[in-house]
């Protein structure tokens, strides 16, 4: 995490001795969409590229705003899902497992804009962050005779005021990271069931747990978003 935050750094002072010399205006462009470089930057500096390191993942893949005057409409979205077989624990067992997962995150605010030089502006607002997850895995683990499942659902909804900074290499072409703290409100469904692994043993009931939870979380402005106007 430290050569990361020291990447940004470092990547943010190249960019403004490269950009001083060139005057910006207004962008004259509606439309921005943005992808998430963190993953790529690492790739390239070699962070985090260890056997057991944990690879970089972002939450929201694809971000949006619509330009205005008075400040800027923000979305992003980001999705993922797997689905795959569970190969059985003993040899005579028949029954066929499998594991599906699905996530999707989505935020929609509005943000201001502060414009501190030609190439540099700080951003600063509120977004509205809905979440789903859903689990459904026939083989966590084995208890005696059966292998235990989980299916899993789980609703958040979280509020979170943020704070960026951008760089602009051109009026189509820019670069921002953010920081946010969000209050988030999570709602989850969480089942347990048994599969005995011969037909020999009885069933087992199945054991459901909800939960409800109101929590905070802070997100470091340790990912890099390069941008691009239409």
């Amino acid at each position: 995490m430290k050569k990361l935050l020291f990447s940004i750094v470092f990547l943010f002072i190249v960019l403004t001795s490269f950009g001083q010399d060139s005057a910006t205006t207004v962008t004259p462009y509606k439309d921005e969409f943005g992808l998430d470089i963190t993953g790529l930057i690492q790739q390239f500096l070699l962070i985090n590229q260890g056997e057991y390191d944990e690879k970089y993942a972002p939450t929201y893949y694809l971000t949006y705003r619509r330009h205005f005057k008075s400040g800027n409409i923000r979305a992003a979205i980001g999705c993922a899902f797997e689905n795959k077989d569970q190969p059985a624990y003993y040899e005579d067992d028949s029954n066929k497992y499998k594991s599906r997962s699905f996530s999707f995150d989505i935020r929609m605010g509005w943000e201001f804009i502060s414009q501190l030089s030609k190439r540099w502006q700080i951003f600063y607002g509120l977004d509205f962050r809905p979440s789903y997850y859903y689990l459904e895995d026939d083989f966590v683990y084995l208890s005696g005779s059966y292998a235990t499942g989980k299916e899993i659902v789980n609703q958040q909804y979280g509020v979170a005021p943020l704070l960026g900074i951008r760089f602009k290499f051109s009026d189509r072409l820019s670069l921002t990271t953010e920081a946010s703290f969000s209050v988030n409100y999570s709602n989850s469904w969480v089942r347990t069931y048994y599969t005995p692994i011969q037909n020999t043993y009885p069933t087992q009931p199945d054991e459901i747990v909800k939960t409800k939870s109101l929590f905070s979380s802070f997100s470091q402005p340790l990912s890099l978003i390069l941008t691009f106007d239409l």
